[in-house]
């Protein structure tokens, strides 16, 4: 049942969506968002991990680094793309993130020339199909750099998402995690805007819209995080694609987008793909971990028997 946050995580995250649309019509730019999402981020995970007795120290900074600017650059790619395209279509681009992890590995497999996993290699490859039949007939080519911005959005995501899974070895919590990556987005928010003329007025207009896309990204990123962390992993991480159904409906019945039944084939596509990614990326980091764990073994029962036939 705890897999199940999953779904109201992805209602949040499509509410999210938009919000950043409203917010983005009345003259709220991507950096203001990233600094005010980021800042109130900040303090409620500051007070979770107060309650729960989790201190700021760590000792693997440079994984927290990395982890948070590639999630920076996720967030404000993801912000660009949504304020630039149909709310359904930047939705389904940003999370092509289990398309481009899947090709990390394909890449590592063969630079260490490993064996070929052509599941995974079939499942990439009509992923990205989808995604080429999702923005072809879609979009036009004053959309084509929002579209390559909300793929980027896609491909940072996988490089946060690895470092996630390393800082997770590290018996990192969560809690800890999240934060660092809202310290850097408010540092690098607040920078950015300084940097690009300061922060637009806060008006009655876009005070609702701002507190909307804070409280929304945050309960998004805690409902998700407990899901995964109690719940089923591979469940989990299937219901969190319903964000895609929920912010194309949104932006059906709220800002009036058009779906056509390519697109919608598109993104069906690129969904059940990146489902079958992550399980053939899963199986493949199983049994590459499994034959680290017996090469030691080998080594050591090869040893044993030369000194054996020495005697």
């Amino acid at each position: 049942m705890q897999s199940l946050w999953m779904v109201v995580s992805a209602v949040f995250y499509a509410l999210y969506g938009l919000s950043i649309k409203f917010a983005g019509a009345e003259g709220v730019g991507a950096w203001e968002v990233l600094f005010y999402r980021s800042f109130f981020g900040l303090i409620v995970f500051f007070i979770l991990m107060h309650r729960r007795g989790i201190v700021l120290t760590t000792e693997h900074a440079s994984a927290h680094f990395v982890r948070s600017f590639a999630g920076i650059a996720a967030i404000v790619a993801g912000i660009y793309s949504i304020s630039h395209l149909n709310l359904g279509l930047a939705m389904t681009l940003n999370y092509t993130a289990p398309l481009f992890l899947g090709t990390f590995v394909v890449v590592y497999s063969l630079a260490h020339h490993a064996r070929i996993n052509w599941g995974l290699i079939g499942s990439l490859a009509l992923g990205f199909a989808g995604v080429i039949i999702l923005l072809g007939p879609t979009i036009g080519p004053s959309e084509y750099t929002a579209a390559g911005v909300g793929l980027s959005a896609g491909l940072c995501t996988a490089l946060a998402t690895g470092f996630v899974k390393r800082l997770g070895r590290f018996h990192e919590p969560d809690a800890r995690i999240i934060f660092y990556l809202m310290l850097a987005g408010s540092m690098t928010g607040i920078a950015a805007v300084a940097f690009t003329g300061g922060f637009s007025a806060v008006t009655a207009k876009t005070a609702p819209w701002i507190l909307a896309f804070c409280v929304t990204s945050t309960l998004g990123q805690l409902l998700l995080t407990r899901a995964f962390s109690h719940g089923n992993m591979v469940l989990a991480g299937a219901l969190q694609y319903s964000v895609i159904l929920f912010s194309t409906l949104l932006g059906v019945w709220v800002l009036g987008d058009e779906v056509t039944l390519v697109a919608a084939a598109g993104m069906v596509l690129i969904v059940v793909s990146g489902l079958a990614a992550s399980w053939f990326t899963k199986k493949e980091a199983e049994e590459v971990k499994a034959l680290k764990t017996a090469q030691p073994e080998f080594k050591s029962r090869n040893l044993t028997e030369r000194d054996q036939k020495r005697k």
